[in-house]
């Protein structure tokens, strides 16, 4: 589906969503300049719309707790936004929209909020993101490779149904969350195929055939185990090769040097957990680049570790 740019404004005003970049920022309310909103923040692009020859009146509330109601209108030379607080205004008037991105590398971004199968979890929080610019930007903005990955959204036995990143007050639910994509399961019976993995590929297929919440239930706990980790390795390989087409987010010097000093030390662990026959995997935390100020960068190791029948990880946090 592509949207307009328009469409785009309208999903969030649906959303009751308004962050200005600049508040207020016009002090002549004769003075015309581009003003920016916040379509899109994730690990994959920054987004912004940017209304044209804008022109703003009234109060914008940065800290209102309230309901905001917003209006779009068009008139004949161009279009007003309407946002209200309560009995307070702000009114944005403007010529036209355009969209601002910057996408950026997620390949190793890894966020631990939930414990227990962390490293299916981080899975989950990728594709969900790659499904978010997806839905947001529209296809043109994913690659082809991001397309399948962005499939696994609707993929019940990896997704927010089986291995939930966030807690469920946070998640954005679909509208039938145990719906399985052919996308998703013809891109697992790959990586299966690819992995010479002919158990988990019979399995995938008869899933495809039949699939019940109880199959994904079932299919969800097969991950776990050791004899199918190749697969599951093989996906989040796919993901950083995927996300290196774009660049690394870029900091101020304090930021980039304290990351140096983080990734270094993650490294040279990750080497020592080698040279001792242990996989490991390198993941960070990183703030935006458009409002970084007070966000902690964080660097983690993956350390995978068998159990009995089911794969395990230990996660540890890099400290200077």
């Amino acid at each position: 589906m592509n949207l307009t740019n328009i469409d785009k404004l309208n999903i969030i005003i649906e959303q009751g969503m308004f962050e200005p970049i600049s508040v207020n920022q016009n002090s002549d309310e004769n003075e015309r300049s581009d003003y920016k909103i916040i379509y899109l923040m994730n690990d994959t692009v920054e987004s912004f719309l940017v209304f044209k020859n804008a022109k703003c009146t009234g109060e914008y509330i940065e800290k209102f707790e309230g309901f905001t109601d917003i209006e779009l209108e068009k008139r004949d030379d161009g279009y007003v936004l309407i946002v209200k607080q309560e009995q307070t205004y702000f009114l944005i008037f403007f010529d036209d929209i355009e969209i601002e991105n910057h996408y950026y590398n997620y390949g190793s971004i890894g966020h631990f909020w939930i414990k227990r199968y962390e490293h299916l979890r981080v899975l989950e929080y990728q594709a969900a993101i790659v499904w978010d610019k997806m839905c947001y930007l529209g296809e043109g903005a994913c690659t082809a490779e991001e397309l399948k990955i962005a499939s696994l959204k609707q993929f019940p036995p990896l997704n927010y149904c089986s291995y939930p990143c966030v807690s469920d007050i946070y998640q954005v639910p679909l509208e039938d969350k145990w719906h399985l994509s052919e996308d998703a399961n013809e891109f697992m019976i790959e990586l299966a195929e690819n992995a010479g993995d002919d158990d988990l590929k019979r399995m995938l297929l008869d899933y495809g055939k039949n699939p019940t919440v109880r199959n994904a239930k079932r299919l969800a706990k097969i991950f776990r185990l050791k004899k199918h980790r190749k697969v599951v390795m093989m996906l989040m390989e796919y993901i950083k090769k995927a996300a290196s087409v774009y660049p690394d987010r870029k900091f101020n010097k304090n930021v980039e040097e304290n990351k140096s000093l983080l990734m270094k030390k993650a490294f040279e662990r990750k080497k020592e957990l080698e040279d001792n026959k242990r996989e490991a995997v390198v993941y960070r935390e990183e703030p935006f680049v458009y409002d970084c100020d007070g966000v902690e960068f964080n660097v983690y190791i993956m350390i995978w570790k068998n159990g009995i029948r089911n794969s395990r990880v230990e996660i540890e946090k890099i400290e200077l």
